[in-house]
């Protein structure tokens, strides 16, 4: 058998080494992509424990990239993380859960304008100032949003927030939330939401009409730190019968109790320290479902549900 020309090993030798340079360009991250995990690297500035010290982003921990080398998750919740937020964040376009919870992140939230294929937004228990007006916008995939305890400077929900029409769980307790709940965080903007966690923040006014017929099972609004409180009637309840957790204490709502008889599910009530008047219907004293329920300070009358 003859022996291959020197030529042909030669060039067997430069095709295998092409094709090796080809698949290693290959598997980096996204070049886009890339440089705003640089920029995030810097400006968190983390210790060698995160484990992102490889120069691929894609092969840090707690980051997933897709087949092509996206970055779709960034999971780096409680690593003890200081430092701020790069304005790039919002080029990340893949991005489908963002973690940082229970850190010591400080600074501006970024506006994550656009971010279409986003499900999870998790920055609760961190040291944020201020969160963009315009930071939902586009985010007609966002299921799951938590900015619980954060300074945030004063703000209102915005219009932007309703983009993310997909969302199932929105919790922004203690983030100085000021105005009304708006007529928007209904059935019409958000079919699917069933946890709505508004509690310590400075909102005034009633229970918006809107909240009738809402898949909402857990709602929470309690002790809102404004001079006026969230006042007024709670007759709206009885038309959200899919609810299952009613914390509405130390607010101002006044009136008589309305009809329970359709909460079939409801198993934890705190109306405590409210201004309600009349009898406590047999409707709630009848509710089978109930595990807690405190209607204390306030000016009922009549017998107390047993639990």
């Amino acid at each position: 058998m003859k022996k291959p020309h020197v030529g042909y090993k030669l060039l067997a030798i430069f095709l295998a080494g092409f094709s090796s340079i080809l698949f290693h360009a290959e598997s980096q991250t996204d070049p886009s992509d890339a440089s705003i995990m640089v920029a995030l690297k810097h400006s968190l500035n983390p210790s060698k424990d995160l484990g992102w010290s490889d120069p691929d982003p894609c092969n840090w921990n707690h980051v997933v990239c897709s087949a092509d080398r996206r970055v779709t998750r960034i999971q780096i919740g409680r690593q003890n993380l200081q430092g701020t937020l790069p304005s790039t964040l919002r080029n990340l376009t893949e991005l489908e859960r963002l973690e940082l919870q229970w850190n010591n992140i400080s600074g501006p939230f970024p506006s994550l304008n656009g971010l279409g294929s986003l499900q999870v937004l998790m920055i609760s228990y961190n040291q944020f100032s201020s969160i963009p007006v315009d930071c939902f916008t586009g985010m007609s995939s966002l299921q799951s949003l938590e900015i619980d305890n954060n300074p945030f400077s004063a703000w209102e929900i915005p219009q932007s927030l309703r983009d993310a029409s997909a969302l199932h769980n929105f919790s922004a307790n203690a983030a100085n939330i000021t105005g009304e709940i708006p007529e928007f965080l209904g059935a019409d903007d958000f079919p699917g939401l069933t946890n709505l966690h508004l509690s310590f923040n400075n909102l005034v006014g009633g229970l918006p009409a809107s909240f009738a017929g809402l898949q909402i099972q857990s709602l929470w609004v309690n002790g809102q730190k404004s001079d006026a409180k969230l006042s007024g009637s709670i007759d709206v309840i009885q038309k959200m019968t899919f609810l299952k957790d009613i914390w509405l204490h130390s607010n101002a709502f006044s009136g008589p109790l309305p009809n329970f008889s359709g909460l079939k599910d409801l198993q934890s009530l705190s109306l405590r320290d409210n201004m309600f008047t009349g009898p406590v219907p047999l409707s709630l004293v009848n509710l089978g479902s109930l595990e807690v329920v405190n209607l204390t300070n306030n000016m009922l009358q009549g017998p107390m549900p047993g639990v």
